[in-house]
């Protein structure tokens, strides 16, 4: 079993993996994700910074143990551990609160030159929904990208408030894994259903559940 252990007030951390590059090859950036649903809550993201061979998920394979406890607690602890001071990784940093719908959040990043971006956070109110961007370049100036949902495929999608630790579900009702029936990789998330505690008039979306703006920030 798993529980929601503070994912409304996770302390930020940041890491700076060792790299040859040059400082003056450095380029600062802000990045900011907006919660594009109408009813769901964001948990403290997860961004790393890192290069062309890194991967931090990948469809149709297995999630690795911290993003799957990311995507079905919301804590991104787990997989900040695993992915500090990886092989590729420049820098990894988390969200300090909820990105409550309509609302976003902003953080500043340090890359070099052809650097890429990955993010991941839960959608709270699922059993394991995780919206993302995947290696996405860096930009010159500006850029923004529409996040992809996917489904961690760790957990079965039951919809059952026992097993999820979002709104309108409450901390105390257990956030439960249930593992039997889980797809066992991840996929795209096909959304929510209804049929069981979760309302898919509100819940549900179509397109992308949050947007990463990113711009690059002059010295």
């Amino acid at each position: 079993m798993k529980k929601v252990s503070g994912i409304f007030a996770l302390l930020a951390m940041g890491s700076m993996a060792v790299s040859p590059v040059m400082a003056s090859d450095w380029n600062n950036y802000r990045v900011t994700i907006t919660n594009a649903t109408s009813h769901h809550v964001i948990t403290p993201p997860l961004i790393v910074v890192h290069n062309k061979h890194f991967k931090l998920f990948e469809v149709t394979e297995a999630a690795s143990d911290g993003l799957a406890a990311q995507a079905e607690t919301g804590s991104p602890a787990d997989l900040y551990n695993e992915v500090s001071g990886a092989e590729g990784v420049y820098e990894v940093i988390t969200g300090s609160n909820v990105i409550v719908y309509g609302n976003k959040a902003t953080f500043e990043i340090r890359a070099p030159k052809k650097a890429m971006i990955s993010m991941t956070a839960m959608l709270a109110t699922s059993n394991d929904a995780f919206t993302a961007i995947s290696g996405k370049a860096l930009p010159k100036k500006r850029v923004t990208y529409m996040a992809t949902t996917y489904d961690a495929g760790s957990e079965y999608n039951n919809e059952n408030c026992a097993f999820i630790p979002g709104p309108p579900c409450v901390e105390g009702s257990g956030n439960a894994r249930a593992t039997e029936g889980a797809e066992g990789f991840i996929t795209i998330h096909s959304g929510i259903k209804g049929g069981s505690d979760l309302n898919p008039a509100h819940l549900d979306w179509r397109g992308a559940t949050s947007i990463v703006s990113i711009t690059r920030i002059d010295d």
